[in-house]
């Protein structure tokens, strides 16, 4: 009732939840409604409103079909209709929908506090844009505009899922805006501009919902095809160079003798078209620090799926931005081609950070970011906010259990990969092939076999120190043996 307009969003996931084992989702929603509705009659309206508004966008996500005739199928959304049917929501941006809350290390503060500064801005809109944009994607993304009381316009991706859960992208952004928050504190990522750029999720139901439009993105694939274009060598297709693969006795060798001369980093060209050496120089920092950041994150939090459509750039400032959060908790590495390396760091991704390559700002800015997040503190934190996931599971369940027994394995499940995390924070690595431990293994935290196959193992047990932990982390992922077992729909070449 204090903020409801931020919580009538949050409300809809509730109401809307299609979780089929519990229903005490959908029924805390109404009774929230209904004791809100006792309380205050025209703060139960706007929840009425914003329901059917949430209603409207996720028939809007599900609808298949390459155009849309918005105003006549959806007239409620275009501002027409009867005037009951006008509404006015707040546009939920990430900077409106996260409470900007300052430090308060004494009891005099809190007491004094206002908690109507905590959201600062009020944008509301009454109406989106005739024009929506489909997207020839499998799921057929929309992307709708809000038009603000400000009077700009403010996009927002309306999008459905057939097999993933948007609620992990939902809880992966607000466990950035709290690492954003403890790389503020620090000094030494401060003066890296070290922080992940987010945007809100909305979460309409399991399977749909909003995603704020980051501008000025374009995908890396996008970005290396372009570049490709300007060449007179054509480049193999992908499926030239699968049927090479699957040819192949030794992926190794083909990978590093054959795919590799063929396919050159190109992603470096990309930043000479600035004109401006020192925009230049600036957009390569950049890069090469939000590359680092979302290194170390990606790995903490088992990110996998990195093809090159995942990961986008800003154009205007070079810092990358990562989408697509399905694949986490490490499910790349139980996949049928399993992942080989903890994150993407391919030629091009090394080519277009410079000269010095993986080193110099890229591994402190690597080495910075882990000391943050293994500082005792922010551990407890970050762990706290993983937590969620213990209340609300959104991890898949691998193996068949019985239906009595389903509740108990997804918490466990949950427990289980907060536990992977906190190993990682405690300077663990869990990258690679597993393999069984040796005896020779305590001059290096490689076995023999794993040294020449310059494989990591899984899970050695050892924790390493900051600097250490990042060492072996880029080194599996620049590993050219590793890369050249990776599923060829990931690209490892480019």
């Amino acid at each position: 009732m204090e903020y409801p307009q931020q919580a009538a969003w949050h409300l809809v996931q509730l109401l809307k939840s299609q979780n089929t084992d519990d229903r005490s989702h959908t029924q805390l929603g109404k009774d929230i409604v209904q004791e809100v509705g006792r309380k205050d009659q025209d703060l139960h309206r706007l929840l009425c409103t914003r329901i059917k508004i949430a209603e409207d966008f996720g028939k809007l996500a599900s609808t298949s079909g390459d155009s849309i005739q918005f105003a006549k199928d959806f007239p409620r959304l275009v501002g027409g209709g009867s005037r009951a049917e006008r509404w006015q929501v707040l546009v939920p941006i990430q900077s409106q929908m996260t409470a900007t809350i300052p430090r308060m290390d004494r009891a005099a503060i809190q007491k004094t506090a206002d908690g109507r500064g905590f959201f600062p801005e009020v944008i509301l809109s009454e109406r989106c844009l005739e024009h929506v944009e489909v997207f020839r994607s499998k799921e057929k993304p929309k992307r709708v505009t809000f038009v603000g009381t400000d009077g700009r316009h403010y996009p927002f991706l309306c999008k459905a899922e057939k097999r993933g859960d948007l609620r992990k992208d939902s809880r992966l952004m607000e466990f950035a805006v709290m690492v954003n928050q403890l790389l503020a504190k620090s000094s030494d990522a401060n003066r890296r501009n070290l922080s992940v750029r987010t945007f809100h999720v909305v979460i309409l139901s399991e399977k749909c919902g909003l995603l704020e439009w980051v501008p000025n993105t374009k995908g890396l694939r996008y970005i290396i095809d372009e570049l490709w274009k300007g060449r007179k060598q054509a480049r193999q297709s992908l499926t030239e160079v699968k049927e090479m693969f699957d040819r192949s006795k030794d992926l190794h060798e083909t990978f590093t003798r054959q795919v590799l001369p063929r396919h050159p980093p190109m992603l470096h060209k990309w930043f000479l078209k600035c004109g401006d050496p020192s925009v230049w120089f600036a957009k390569r920092v950049l890069f090469s620090q939000s590359q680092a950041l979302w290194c170390m994150l990606g790995y903490l939090v088992g990110l996998g799926d990195r093809h090159l459509e995942n990961i986008l750039i800003d154009t205007e400032s070079g810092r990358l931005v990562h989408v697509d959060f399905d694949c986490l908790f490490n499910k790349g590495m139980l996949l049928e081609r399993p992942e080989m390396v903890p994150f993407r760091l391919t030629q091009n991704c090394v080519a277009a950070m410079g000269i010095t390559g993986v080193e110099g700002i890229f591994r402190q800015c690597c080495e910075v970011t882990m000391e943050v997040l293994r500082d005792r503190g922010n551990t407890q934190t970050l762990l706290s906010v993983l937590h969620v996931f213990v209340a609300d599971p959104l991890l898949e369940i691998t193996k068949r259990v019985a239906a009595s027994e389903l509740a108990e394995h997804r918490v466990q499940t949950a427990r289980d990969t907060i536990s992977e995390v906190e190993k990682k924070l405690k300077g663990m690595l869990n990258v690679g092939a597993a393999v069984e431990p040796k005896e020779d293994n305590r001059e290096s935290v490689l076995s023999k076999v794993e040294r020449m196959r310059s494989l990591l193992g899984r899970d050695r047990g050892v924790g390493l120190s900051v600097k250490g932990q990042v060492d072996e982390l880029i080194k599996a992922a620049t590993c050219k043996r590793n890369l050249s077992e990776m599923y060829v729909g990931w690209q490892p070449w480019l």
